[in-house]
């Protein structure tokens, strides 16, 4: 069966290049007579196969520069920035979560290894699992038990991926204890992943904030359900509860409270939870106030549009967002982490060292150089050190995977 699925995507992937290469040689037909005989030998070699491989257009489009290197990095972090080892690192209070995906050619699966890390990048426990293509890992989070949780479900921005128009989604929470291993695997269905990118312990319950659709919605091309889930320790069901009208809600933002959640909707509803917003396609913003049983409490309509916020670290057990305050003066990129030492902090980010076009026969695109920034403060807010390691992908290799194919 994942044969002959992966045949059927290599198919879709095949059908898509050979239209585009048909539209590439008759492009380059038109050009050929008002081109002369060099285009019409160069579009002969291309239309047998012999066009040199990364023959395309390459031209530099952005300048490049890095980030200049301020202070000496303490021994505790070379290896650390040598190894690039905080890079799309989830930050906790007391660990590092990280999530590593490989694939192998051919078969249609690939690899996910979740890895808990300490402060300083060294590894507690990790868990390894395979899935499908169409499959990936969201929600990782740190657990006050030491441990780690995690989700696995199917991405809904996959293409090709049809198949769950008849049998729906499903999920999968995964919690390990602080030795990486199983300590529940508990399936969920009709539950995408991303929906599941939220998750808020509280009170040794683990509190899921996402979205459910059904095949028959899925059929009938009907909106997802918002969907909030709690379970257990031992990953039993303690409640649950549907959010929201027939048209498209979306929670944007979800915050603890001490007596429950705030949520942040956006809605397009005029009936059910969120009766009385504006009819049509209309985008209307809700704050959703529930309370530790899930029963909503408060409701009502705001007038500004809600920022997706994004999560970067914990302070004194509260998140910290890359929006915040702290944040509005930083110059050295996006800010990836936030890694809080007590009487220092540790921010790593993103930051773009220029842009580079290639164009091969078939692909036009514009990549991105980079690097992360890896930049120590203390708790006055003043810079002990900063330096910087290329983060950029390989991206000559890419090409040439690509043309080989």
């Amino acid at each position: 069966m994942l044969f002959e699925k992966h045949l059927r995507q290599r198919k879709l992937i095949l059908a898509k290049r050979l239209s585009i290469l048909i539209t590439s040689l008759m492009c380059a037909s038109l050009c050929l007579s008002a081109c002369g005989n060099d285009s019409e030998s160069e579009a002969a070699s291309f239309a047998t196969g012999n066009m040199p491989i990364l023959s395309g257009v390459r031209r530099e489009v952005g300048p490049t520069e890095t980030i200049q290197q301020v202070g000496t990095v303490p021994g505790a972090f070379e290896k650390v920035i040598e190894e690039d080892r905080f890079r799309n690192v989830e930050a906790f209070s007391d660990r590092l979560m990280k999530v590593e995906t490989t694939e192998t050619d051919g078969d249609g699966i690939k690899t996910a290894t979740i890895t808990m890390m300490d402060l300083y990048g060294e590894i507690l426990a990790s868990y390894e699992i395979d899935m499908e293509d169409a499959y990936g890992v969201t929600a990782v989070t740190a657990t006050r038990d030491g441990g780690f949780l995690f989700v696995v479900g199917f991405n809904g921005n996959y293409i090709p991926g049809f198949d769950q128009i008849d049998k729906g989604y499903f999920s999968r929470i995964i919690k390990c204890d602080a030795e990486g291993e199983e300590v529940f695997n508990k399936k969920l269905e009709n539950v995408e992943i991303g929906a599941l990118r939220t998750c808020i312990e509280k009170d040794g319950r683990y509190y899921f904030f996402g979205y459910h659709r059904t095949p028959e919605k899925i059929k009938d091309q009907g909106e997802k359900d918002i969907y909030i889930l709690v379970l257990d320790g031992n990953g039993n069901e303690v409640n649950q509860r549907f959010i929201g009208g027939s048209s498209f809600d979306q929670i944007i933002n979800v915050e603890k409270t001490e007596n429950g959640f705030d949520l942040q909707v956006q809605s397009q509803s005029n009936d059910g939870d969120f009766a009385g917003s504006n009819s049509g396609y209309h985008v209307v913003y809700w704050h959703v106030v529930i309370n530790d049983e899930l029963k909503i409490v408060e409701k009502e309509i705001v007038p500004d549009r809600f920022e997706m916020k994004i999560r970067v670290g914990e302070k004194d057990g509260m998140p910290v967002y890359s929006q915040d305050e702290m944040f509005a003066d930083f110059d050295a990129g996006g800010v990836r982490a936030y890694i809080d030492y007590g009487d220092s902090y540790l921010v790593v980010s993103y930051h773009p060292t220029g842009e580079y076009e290639y164009t091969p026969a078939y692909i036009s695109s514009i990549w991105c150089y980079s690097e992360t920034v890896y930049s120590m403060y203390d708790k006055g807010g003043m810079l002990i050190f900063r330096a910087s390691v290329d983060s950029s992908p390989d991206y000559l290799a890419y090409a040439n995977m690509e043309s080989d194919e």
